[in-house]
């Protein structure tokens, strides 16, 4: 699975991604990472991201991350996503990494950490997901 595929199949069928700008960044083995573009459009007042923008995120990186295990699956579908904000997220792009812990052949379970664009370290939420494969 290549950059470029995901990138065309989010174009192509993920219209939503487009409307919150949020975009993918990297693919690898067991590992998603999907772009938040920093816009107004999607804060709160005091300029603070939010909160289903930030789901949003967390859970387009899973769904990338199941990619590099079984290729794009177009009708795999959130089972169940828990997101603790951890501290705001203001003013710059935010990134959403997400981590495969286990891909069955019915549920794959992930976790994400989502971190302001050049700040790693500083967590801004971190969410637990799992997708319901179709089969």
């Amino acid at each position: 699975m290549t950059l470029d595929e995901v990138r065309a199949f989010f174009d192509a069928e993920l219209p939503f991604c487009r409307e919150l700008e949020i975009t993918c960044e990297a693919i690898a083995l067991d590992l998603g990472v999907a772009r938040f573009s920093y816009t107004e459009r999607w804060t709160r007042p005091g300029g603070f991201i939010n909160g289903g923008t930030l789901m949003a995120l967390a859970d387009v990186a899973v769904f990338i991350a199941m990619f590099s295990r079984s290729g794009i699956v177009p009708l795999a579908v959130t089972n169940e996503l828990k997101i603790n904000f951890l501290r705001p997220a203001i003013g710059r792009d935010v990134l959403a990494e997400a981590r495969l812990r286990k891909i069955g052949r019915r549920v794959a379970f992930a976790d994400v950490d989502l971190f302001m664009d050049g700040e790693r370290d500083r967590i801004v939420a971190h969410a637990s997901a799992s997708y319901h494969l179709p089969g």
